[in-house]
């Protein structure tokens, strides 16, 4: 992924034990990026690339702006996962389609830091 890699398709899976943003381009997986419910050690933060490759706590920093997502990720993940360390792809995505992915964003990657655009303007975290 050292090109912006471009997204044509995102789903939101909810099940009891996580939720899962999957991101896809002419029907295979990109990335996916997950947050599974851990009620013992607390909730955990993961990066899936599209070989099954899992790295957890991976993002240190992400911003939506526009219909770009960058990923800041640690050095570790990048090599596990086979990415660059600044991952970025284009979500070329219907706007309601795009809010969903930042809805799920915000919920799963709520403790790294961030900047998103919003209808409401830009919110940093």
């Amino acid at each position: 992924m050292d090109t912006l890699a471009r997204v044509d398709r995102a789903d939101v899976r909810e099940t009891d034990d996580g939720s899962t943003l999957i991101l896809s381009a002419g029907g295979l997986h990109v990335m996916m990026i997950r947050l599974r419910y851990n009620g013992r050690w607390g909730d955990v933060d993961e990066v899936i690339n599209s070989a099954g490759e899992v790295a957890t706590a991976a993002v240190c920093a992400w911003t939506l702006i526009g219909q770009v997502l960058s990923l800041e990720l640690d050095r570790a993940a990048a090599a596990k996962l086979g990415f660059p360390r600044d991952c970025r792809v284009r979500l070329d995505l219907p706007a309601e389609v795009l809010s969903l992915v930042r809805a799920s964003l915000l919920e799963i990657l709520y403790t790294a830091c961030f900047v998103v655009d919003t209808a409401e303007g830009r919110v940093t975290g």
